[in-house]
């Protein structure tokens, strides 16, 4: 089993542990799957993803946060940067008033599985940009999810050192915060508790050791854990097992990529935690949203 592999690998010496993953990977054939962030159909590998407990840990800290909110809140407005397949608002409006949601997300499939979700008392306003460019309109809750690590840099200035231009995370949360403190809202932040930001260049060992942490030790056995309990069955026809091998194992091969090309720029809890505090946020509250502390749930005015 997924499980008994990767417990295996944990217990190895840290710097043994890239070697035994390669290992791994080359006694699981790769399969054809769609790439992160594209598809959000039902039958989708995102779809499965949103199934899992480390997902539906994200949903269940966001929800009662969102709610009071917009509690008491006529016509009230919230605005979601990433929307993913929409899973977060499944049945979450059937007993609000009318409102609106604005949607920031630069696929076009996202803002249709989101607008898939919604009650008709519910007004989708779509705004198909990244959320670098994209206007951001005051709102009563911003929820950020699992977005801005794909933001290369803590700030322009970050960036430009490694020949980057554009806005950095922070010049987006300080967007964010202009939005809420209009209608004196709350947002809400989700990211990964790991540290693979720019300043860690390809290849350095402390940068494959944090995606090994966050993609094998942590990620990978979550979903081999709940593979294992769900009790389907062989583990090789489940499309967890898909994320488990090619969203979870293969990730680590972005340690080795140019620094552009990463794709995932995260920041640890007290990183993130000293950026928000350089924006301006108050009332910072985080908490992990799962048993294995890899997501943290920052809440902030």
């Amino acid at each position: 089993m997924w499980i008994d592999d990767l417990n295996d690998l944990v217990l190895l010496p840290r710097g043994r542990q890239y070697e035994a993953l390669q290992t791994l990977r080359q006694k699981t054939q790769a399969a054809d799957h769609e790439q992160w962030n594209t598809t959000f159909d039902s039958t989708s590998l995102y779809q499965a993803w949103t199934r899992l407990p480390l997902a539906q840990g994200v949903y269940e800290v966001n929800r009662p946060v969102i709610r009071r909110a917009i509690a008491g809140r006529e016509d009230w407005r919230i605005v979601e940067i990433g929307g993913g397949n929409g899973a977060l608002w499944q049945e979450f409006f059937a007993d609000a008033p009318p409102g609106t949601l604005t949607l920031i997300d630069p696929n076009q499939n996202a803002h249709t599985a989101v607008a898939g979700r919604l009650p008709e008392h519910v007004e989708l306003h779509s705004i198909i940009e990244p959320a670098e460019t994209a206007d951001i309109p005051g709102c009563d809750v911003l929820v950020c999810s699992l977005t801005l690590h794909h933001v290369a840099g803590r700030d322009t200035q970050e960036r430009a050192a490694f020949g980057l231009d554009g806005v950095g995370k922070l010049e987006i949360l300080q967007r964010c915060l202009a939005a809420i403190r209009d209608r004196a809202g709350v947002a809400v932040l989700n990211e990964a508790d790991c540290y693979h930001e720019i300043d860690l260049a390809p290849g350095d060992p402390a940068l494959i050791d944090s995606f090994i942490d966050a993609y094998v030790r942590r990620t990978a056995r979550a979903v081999a854990d709940t593979m294992a309990r769900s009790g389907d069955g062989d583990e090789s026809s489940h499309p967890w097992q898909l994320i488990l091998r090619h969203w979870c194992l293969d990730e680590v091969d972005y340690a080795f990529a140019d620094r552009a090309d990463r794709d995932v720029y995260e920041l640890d809890v007290a990183s993130w935690l000293a950026l928000l505090a350089r924006a301006g946020a108050r009332d910072v509250n985080h908490i992990y949203s799962d048993e294995w502390n890899l997501f943290v749930q920052y809440v902030f005015g």
